[in-house]
């Protein structure tokens, strides 16, 4: 990892002579910790046995690296999350202190979007071995991000908002204010405790969420919000069919759908601006979206619905998961997904869904 992530900050760097490793006594940097070894990270343009013998070293916990006139004391970490993260920057902070000119670089596998934003605000330099790179010199700065960064990240976003994920982080930020216990968290968002305990620790690594004396709870609903947005489409991630109805009136059209869909016997929700017509009405439009678990075709032959391939004003999405229906709030009689995934069918969508959606963050989420 350490040798990966230093051959990134050398093309990062556009320096042409390659990095050459000596092993070295640890000089007291370490203050307890007891690396195996210190660094120094030198340019130059061969000793080639020195970067064999480096290689053979096992990983530190501290680097020196001297780039012209700029020296990094660094730690080589497996996870970045900013939870863990934080207590290196404050070690760094304090080694530091005792290098002339000194400065903090986290090296790590992979550097999430909320870990470089906590390294900046900090000013604390960072490299990871997908090629990402943040260093803040003397005489300016270096920032990087890569195509293979990105994808790393979009695997990483995937499997922060799994499906049973996202039943449990849907329960929390549609409850902000409430701490739970794990049984009735995983009761509340039907998966198991052990799957409910899995979230909240990897939320917890993130600070989206964390324990208080009552229970967990959600302590940035706002950034876990977003941060889920970035990763979610409502018309990617469900399968959309659209159909044709005749009915003029659209309050009529949405009574006849919630009337064929309890014929029917489905289960469904109303969403995007048919959603957000019930509950903060911003944007009019004739289109009607609503989410459907069970027979869609005895739903669309009970209200009179007709097939298209184009140019439809509704729509059936089935979900990826049927924990997009819990909670389902009732407005007049109608079922409405909750306001989160609401906001989130929404911020993405075209045709006027981001003003909506924030239409309905500030009537009605609140956060």
């Amino acid at each position: 990892m350490l040798y990966s992530a230093l051959d990134v900050l050398r093309q990062a760097t556009g320096l042409p002579e390659a990095l050459v490793f000596e092993v070295k006594p640890s000089p007291g940097l370490a203050k307890g910790r007891r690396p195996d070894a210190v660094f120094v990270v030198q340019i130059g343009r061969k000793l080639k046995g020195q970067w064999d013998r480096a290689r053979s070293a096992r990983n530190s916990d501290i680097v020196s690296l001297k780039l012209t006139r700029n020296v990094f004391v660094a730690e080589a970490r497996l996870s970045s999350q900013p939870r863990f993260l934080r207590s290196s920057i404050s070690y760094l902070k304090e080694a530091v202190a005792s290098v002339p000119r000194g400065k903090p670089l986290i090296v790590t596998r992979f550097m999430g979007p909320a870990a470089r934003e906590l390294c900046r605000k900090e000013g604390v330099s960072y490299v990871d071995t997908v090629g990402n790179v943040g260093l803040f010199l003397e005489d300016g700065f270096v920032l990087k991000e890569s195509s293979q960064g990105l994808r790393q990240q979009r695997r990483e976003m995937k499997a922060m908002f799994s499906p049973k994920a996202t039943r449990v982080l849907r329960v929390l930020l549609e409850n902000p204010d409430r701490a739970w216990g794990y049984q009735e968290l995983a009761d509340a968002a039907k998966v198991s405790i052990g799957q409910a305990y899995n979230v909240v620790e990897r939320q917890t690594g993130e600070e989206y969420v964390g324990p208080t004396k009552a229970g967990v709870k959600v302590l940035k609903p706002a950034e876990l919000l977003a941060r889920w947005a970035a990763a979610y489409s409502v018309t990617r991630d469900n399968r959309v069919e659209s159909f044709y109805s005749d009915e003029v009136s659209y309050r009529g059209l949405l009574e006849k759908l919630a009337r064929g869909a309890d014929r029917a016997g489905v289960r469904y929700g109303f969403t995007l601006f048919a959603g957000a017509s019930l509950i903060a009405p911003f944007v009019r439009t004739p289109q009607v979206h609503l989410y459907v678990v069970g027979d869609t075709a005895k739903l669309a032959e009970l209200a009179g619905l007709k097939p298209v391939a184009s140019g439809g004003n509704v729509h059936l999405l089935q979900p990826y998961d049927e924990g997009i229906l819990n909670p389902l709030q009732t407005i007049a009689g109608l079922a409405v997904v909750g306001n989160v995934q609401l906001y989130l069918d929404l911020v993405n969508y075209p045709a006027r869904g981001k003003e909506q959606a924030e239409e309905l963050r500030k009537r009605a989420i609140g956060y």
